[in-house]
């Protein structure tokens, strides 16, 4: 199981790597079995303090959009995973967006001492994104 540690973003002129802020994501967890099953669960800063206890009949349109816009920075999905060399590809079973349901993320992966590395191969928000995360 690792915990997130930070989102970075590909410098091209550079070459390098370094910190990216992301509104959306700031906690998360992911979590292999080593039998071929992972889960993956992102969150925005103060998700779990999110408060669903409000009946949502009491609430007028523009705080059911902002409940519902919230909502959307909680990020789950449960795949079966298969490894290549450097590779890894998740086939999502499950997930908070029905749409990626039955989808395939390809990430690049490695590790370093306690941190697994993995790097998108999408464009993501403009840029060429990696997760880094930290051994729990």
């Amino acid at each position: 199981m690792w915990k997130l540690d930070s989102f970075e973003s590909y410098d091209s002129l550079s070459g390098t790597w370094s910190h990216w802020e992301t509104a959306r994501y700031h906690e998360g967890y992911i979590l292999y079995d080593g039998k071929g099953h992972m889960a993956v669960h992102l969150t925005s800063k103060g998700y779990k303090d999110f408060d669903l206890s409000e009946n949502v009949d009491s609430l007028d349109m523009e705080d059911l959009k902002e409940r519902l816009k919230f909502y959307q920075t909680n990020f789950v999905y449960f795949a079966d995973y298969e490894t290549k060399v450097g590779v890894i590809d998740h086939h999502r079973l499950s997930a908070t967006d029905p749409k990626n349901w039955g989808t395939v993320l390809t990430r690049d992966f490695e590790f370093k001492n306690d941190t697994l590395i993995l790097a998108a191969r999408e464009i993501i928000d403009g840029h060429k994104l990696r997760l880094r995360w930290v051994k729990y």
